[in-house]
């Protein structure tokens, strides 16, 4: 039987990212997971002193865990957009004994939050990481609306189409295979979900950070101006600002999202937005053309009714 060590890189007390693996070590209970409460081992901030005085028989002994494992369940939550410090410092001391201080074995990150995002800026920062301290990364899973996707009382997962993707990821580290990505039309859906529900950082994070993006026409454009080219995914930011600087949406319907050959991804709809400056409707129908890269939009094209947007700025 397999040993998976788990750990939070929480020092709360009632972690909720505590709450989520020990929800998994009881849906998993045939599998020998071993919990590990990096609060109770109190290693002291890493410093050049300390060490030369000798490595922390605490960090030795976590070491030693370290080693006997098959694999590394993780749930790392998000501080200000990066890992924990104590996450950060447990591995900046047991980097001191061995770089590579996963052992070349499987590791799953997960992350979870009471907001929409689930903690996933600082996943992506440590899926660049995992590797370079020695693990092979199974997949990434981060869970949104904590508090309304989780039953506290009964440890569980309430929402079912969660449970069965944590169930694939765990089953995946289990098997040192890993799960499945997002397909392309998957990441659109998601930047869709993002902007229907008003998550400004969700929409920002579906980009590239060298996105291109034409807003209806592909030329240079003043700042504020919402048609035209848009680079990098600090341009996008101001994309999303231009477009709630001008418009309150009353509805934005999507009809279809198709994924077609290299990784093109075409979706249409319609939608209605309120002119802010004049009050008027701008209704109309649209089509996005985006290339998928690293499932993020590297390509965003976006189309709608020209004539439409300029009659509803008409005072």
């Amino acid at each position: 039987m397999k040993k998976i060590i788990a750990f939070t890189g929480s020092t709360n007390p009632d972690s909720i990212h505590e709450k989520l693996v020990q929800s998994i070590i009881k849906e998993f209970d045939n599998q020998a997971f071993d919990f590990i409460d990096l609060k109770s081992f109190d290693i002291p901030i890493y410093s050049q002193k300390i060490e030369a005085e000798g490595i922390p028989q605490a960090v030795k002994k976590l070491y030693q865990r370290f080693i006997s494992a098959d694999g590394f369940l993780i749930a790392s939550p998000e501080h200000n957009g990066l890992p924990t410090a104590l996450f950060k410092n447990t591995i900046d001391w047991l980097s001191r004994i061995d770089q590579r201080v996963f052992g070349e074995k499987p590791v799953l990150l997960l992350s979870t939050s009471p907001g929409s995002t689930g903690g996933k800026t600082q996943l992506q920062i440590l899926e660049n990481l995992i590797p370079r301290w020695g693990g092979h990364l199974i997949g990434l899973y981060s869970l949104g609306n904590f508090l309304e996707n989780f039953d506290e009382e009964n440890l569980t997962l309430k929402n079912p189409s969660e449970k069965i993707k944590l169930g694939k990821a765990i089953e995946a580290l289990i098997n040192d295979a890993p799960f499945n990505k997002k397909n392309n039309a998957m990441v659109v859906q998601e930047y869709f979900t993002a902007f229907q529900n008003g998550d400004v950082e969700g929409v920002i994070n579906s980009f590239h950070s060298d996105c291109y993006i034409v807003s209806v026409k592909e030329e240079e454009r003043p700042k504020e101006q919402l048609h035209g080219i848009y680079r990098t995914r600090k341009e996008a930011k101001q994309f999303v600002k231009n477009i709630h600087n001008l418009f309150n949406t009353k509805d934005f319907a999507i009809e279809r999202i198709i994924a077609v050959e290299d990784n093109l991804v075409i979706a249409n709809g319609t939608f209605s937005h309120e002119v802010k400056a004049t009050g008027k409707l701008f209704n109309s129908t649209w089509v996005q053309y985006c290339t998928i890269v690293g499932e993020k939009i590297k390509e965003y094209r976006f189309y709608e009714d020209s004539a439409a947007f300029v009659e509803a700025f008409k005072h």
